[in-house]
């Protein structure tokens, strides 16, 4: 069995990266895409021959979920038609591309190693393992209608792209139609439960070094407005007393963004942990303590580097002023990783450029929205739409907001600043004629 996959599909992801897209970006792409083409290959549909009725079904088919046991059937195909062990050396097949010798006469194709390999391997998972737990954990639960756009406009922008490349297509970019979908108002918790939310990892959490963690993790995003890929991305030489950063966002666009007093107070906390956490080689370590503990000294605190006294913190930002040392002696490049926020445990703690997971991090405020008891749902998205929601009004002017955010249109920022319902009630409050 072959992997599903549109005509030329592979020479739009290479193109893609060619242009210099982020691997995220590619991979979502490749899966919409490779989603349909499953889609037409179970119908026995060829693109070239796609209509408007078919991508009418299409969208039902997503609506239905569908897609996820089409899914599985490809996984089962290679199950079955493929000794994985024999032919992998004990590891799942996955990826993509082209026949090799030692796949001759089999059913299916190997897999090279490099670019649209690893691309491929995160859209189907490991092939030749049935019903992977991940895929398969929502199967009867069918796509909303805003994933289901997102994916149609991934399929509009092949179709421009062979358009560019002089290649047929089946229909116009412009004829496959969106769903419509609800247009819920962006909500996000009152200023007072936010403000519990950035300080319940003190409370919560039993080990000190994972509460400043991410009580820094949290200053940081409601600061500065960052997206949390932006913020766990975050290297320690990017770090400054002044508070003033420059961050790749999304799109690979750099922009500036600027840490409040508060914040930089607890970035300087949680470094007191972070710098006692560069090294897993004993050697090295010893070399850092001292270097931290004469710096200390040097500024008339004895304190220890490896002692943590959550009531007593240091004013000066010493252990930031610290890292910039280290960044201008060239120290910085021996740790073990690069990563301004890392695991202090688990199966990432040690690993060479380890950093802490979107998803750890996500889970985890969702935890402290429950023990918080706030009924609204929050995420690190809630911070960066607080950041933006209550600068406004205070009376941010939406073009410094736009710069913030990192947003390529005025239209995407006023969706935030527009949000704020206590415009519409202070409004009804100067303005209705019976008040």
């Amino acid at each position: 069995m072959e992997i599903p996959k549109l005509n030329d599909q592979d020479d739009f992801l290479i193109d893609l990266q060619n242009n210099n897209y982020s691997s995220l970006t590619i991979t979502n792409y490749a899966r919409d895409l490779s989603i349909f083409a499953v889609f037409l290959h179970f119908r026995n549909v060829n693109f070239m021959n796609v209509s408007k009725k078919d991508i009418s079904a299409y969208k039902g088919y997503l609506v239905a979920g569908e897609h996820i046991k089409d899914l599985d059937k490809i996984r089962d195909g290679y199950a079955k038609d493929v000794d994985i062990t024999r032919l992998n050396k004990g590891k799942a097949l996955g990826g993509s591309l082209r026949y090799g010798k030692e796949m001759a006469g089999v059913n299916t194709p190997s897999f090279e190693h490099g670019f649209l390999s690893d691309i491929y391997k995160k859209v189907y998972g490991s092939l030749g393992v049935s019903r992977p737990p991940k895929i398969t954990k929502n199967k009867s639960k069918g796509l909303d209608p805003n994933s289901i756009n997102r994916m149609l406009s991934a399929l509009r922008s092949f179709l421009k792209f062979r358009i560019e490349w002089d290649l047929d297509i089946p229909l116009p970019p412009d004829a496959i139609g969106m769903m419509k979908a609800e247009k819920k108002m962006k909500k996000i918790p009152p200023m007072d439960e936010m403000i519990r939310l950035i300080e319940s990892p003190m409370e919560f959490e039993k080990d000190e070094k994972v509460a400043l963690r991410n009580r820094c993790m949290l200053e940081m995003l409601f600061a500065t407005g960052m997206r949390i890929s932006e913020l766990i991305g975050l290297d320690l030489e990017q770090i400054n007393t002044e508070g003033h950063m420059y961050i790749l966002g999304k799109g690979k666009k750099e922009r500036s963004v600027y840490m409040t007093p508060r914040s930089l107070q607890w970035l300087n906390n949680y470094l007191k942990v972070r710098l006692n956490y560069a090294f897993t080689d004993t050697d090295e370590q010893k070399e850092q303590e001292s270097f931290t503990t004469e710096r200390e000294t040097s500024d008339g605190d004895d304190m220890e580097s490896s002692a943590l006294n959550l009531e007593m913190f240091d004013d000066s930002l010493k252990y930031i002023q610290i890292v910039e040392k280290y960044r201008e002696t060239g120290y910085l490049k021996k740790f073990d990783s690069p990563a301004l926020f890392i695991p202090f445990s688990g199966g990432r703690y040690g690993k060479p450029g380890s950093r802490i997971s979107t998803n750890y991090f996500q889970e985890k405020i969702a935890e402290y929205r429950r023990k918080l008891g706030i009924q609204m749902r929050t995420s690190a998205h809630s911070l960066r739409h607080g950041f933006a929601t209550y600068m406004a009004e205070k009376g941010a002017s939406p073009a410094a907001l736009q710069i913030l955010l990192g947003h390529s249109s005025l239209n995407t920022t006023t969706k935030y600043v527009h949000a704020s319902e206590k415009f519409a009630e202070d409004t009804v409050k100067q303005y209705h004629p019976l008040r």
